[in-house]
């Protein structure tokens, strides 16, 4: 049970951390007026975004974690 707290975690700051780093990349494309990896300001708008909502439900259910530091 423990160590599937361990994979939740990682799955959840794993998402958030591509949903950073995609909205970064959809700032830098959309003022540098340029495409990064074949893709331009909008995708990587929503993947910004899409990242983010698939993270949130994961973080929501964890209830008592002692990697996240979480007791209720």
């Amino acid at each position: 049970m423990q160590m599937q707290k361990h994979y939740k975690c990682l799955l959840w700051k794993t998402l958030w951390i591509l949903s950073f780093v995609s909205f970064i990349l959809a700032w830098y494309t959309n003022f540098s007026q340029s495409v990064f990896l074949g893709s331009g300001a909008l995708a990587w708008f929503w993947n910004a975004l899409i990242f983010a909502v698939l993270a949130i439900p994961i973080k929501l259910d964890c209830h008592s974690c002692d990697v996240c530091q979480i007791s209720k």
